[in-house]
């Protein structure tokens, strides 16, 4: 089910968090020469304002120039120098606030934002961005704290069901024509997913919070109705699904490895096809976050489900279908520049059933890059967000399959590729696009196919 509830790496943004991380270091990078390494400007910059430290100017680059090395901290000290002066523009307190929201000051940067907003000389885009930052900020300072994503689309696909694009398939080992009933066939299917992410502080030292997540999602095919239960199932399944985890995050040693957090949880999911019961799973997982600096993250965890199927008269073996699943995952997170985002995972899955020729071992390698941008269209606002990425996953399968051929294991390689845009509408609001084509090459023939799927959404976040 793990799969289902990825519903592509495209994952809407909200403006505002879009444009915290360029709006401190943009004006850094638009007046930093390409040809002078970052070092030598910062120093030049500091020897400049030991020269001049009444030089507005000079301190205000400095700052930037040591926010764009990657040095918050020291980006912070350099600003909070240039608020002694009664004349300091009220950009300043809008920039500090938002390093300390980077940092995880959210008091702070409640503080700078509610003094920047009123002063008077903030206005235009400046102003309606700490508006949204407030907001976001106020909400991260309670103590329970809820936040919701809805999403409504529609999806495109070349070949939904996953059918072989081979004339031929292997039965008991020998070849057999694939009937025109079972060949590739497009189809269209409207979509609604719901996440709801809860999260309740519980004031300790170690920043120990209680994190729960639900995730459900309602697939619904255009060239499949009822309920009816069919040995041979042509058209594409309708599905709903949930999943609920719930568990305590929480930073192990503050004192000696401060950027560490970790979070064991509990898993329940349950998912079900044309209007029946399809399986269930349990279990439990930790998810470990590490940050390097402010612009390197380290994520990734590892997950236990035990699956269990439904004996329906559409599942023969779901006797022997249920076992336990193990899923390892380790991502790496670099922010580039302002806006722009390189993040690499690898995953492990290790599935097992009753049956040797169902279970398999899986190793994935993913690859996604985003880039924040202001609107390029001159009829808006706000920042578009563009994310490209590919991935490729083999499957190996512990022996072989002898209704498909019994002297061949199966071995499937699957590629992909994608390129999604989110547009903001408004505040809460976001328009999703979505292309991404799927190769399946395997040593099989029943087993190779291809998909190009297109999806449009409208989100929205609370």
């Amino acid at each position: 089910m793990r799969h289902l509830l990825d519903t592509g790496n495209l994952r809407p943004v909200p403006w505002t968090l879009a444009a915290v991380g360029s709006l401190a270091c943009a004006a850094a990078f638009a007046q930093t020469p390409s040809n002078v390494p970052l070092d030598r400007q910062v120093d030049e910059a500091f020897r400049q304002v030991m020269g001049s430290p009444s030089d507005m100017g000079a301190g205000m680059r400095y700052a930037q120039l040591l926010v764009q090395a990657g040095n918050y901290e020291g980006g912070i000290a350099a600003m909070e120098r240039l608020l002694l002066d009664p004349a300091a523009p009220a950009s300043i307190r809008l920039e500090l606030a938002v390093l300390y929201y980077r940092l995880g000051s959210y008091a702070m940067s409640e503080s700078l934002l509610r003094q920047a907003l009123d002063d008077g000389r903030l206005a235009g885009e400046q102003r309606t961005f700490a508006e949204n930052l407030l907001r976001d900020v106020t909400k991260r300072g309670k103590v329970s704290q809820l936040d919701g994503l809805l999403i409504l689309g529609a999806r495109a696909q070349t070949n939904p069901a996953g059918r072989t694009s081979q004339g031929t398939v292997l039965a008991a080992g020998l070849p057999v024509p694939v009937a025109d009933a079972y060949q590739p066939k497009s189809d269209t299917d409207l979509q609604m997913t719901l996440r709801l992410d809860h999260r309740y502080d519980l004031g300790t030292q170690n920043e120990a919070a209680v994190v729960s997540s639900l995730v459900a999602q309602v697939i619904d095919f255009s060239s499949s109705s009822g309920s009816q239960l069919r040995v041979n199932q042509v058209q594409p399944y309708n599905l709903a699904l949930a999943e609920v985890t719930s568990g305590i995050r929480f930073k192990p040693s503050p004192a000696n490895i401060q950027g560490l957090a970790l979070r064991p949880h509990l898993i329940l999911g349950t998912l079900s096809a044309q209007g029946h019961r399809y399986l269930s799973n349990h279990g439990l997982g930790l998810d470990a976050e590490y940050r390097i600096d402010e612009r390197t993250l380290v994520d990734g965890g590892y997950d236990y489900r035990d699956y269990s199927y439904a004996s329906r008269i559409d599942v023969p073996d779901a006797k022997v279908l249920g076992g336990p699943d193990h899923l390892l995952r380790v991502r790496l997170s670099r922010e580039l520049g302002p806006g722009r985002v390189l993040a690499g995972e690898l995953r492990g899955r290790f599935h097992r059933t009753d049956r040797a020729y169902y279970d398999y071992d899986g190793y994935e390698m993913r690859l996604a890059y985003s880039a924040s941008y202001a609107n390029p269209l001159t009829l808006g606002g706000g920042t578009w967000t563009t994310t490209v990425w590919g991935g490729v996953q083999r499957r190996s399968y512990d022996a072989a399959d002898p209704a498909v051929d019994p002297s061949r294991p199966r071995r499937d390689t699957e590629w992909r590729i994608g390129v999604g845009n989110v547009f903001p509408l408004a505040d809460a609001w976001s328009l999703l696009l979505q292309l991404e084509h799927m190769k399946t090459s395997a040593n099989l023939p029943n087993y190779r196919n291809r998909n190009t799927s297109l999806y449009g959404a409208v989100a929205y976040r609370f």
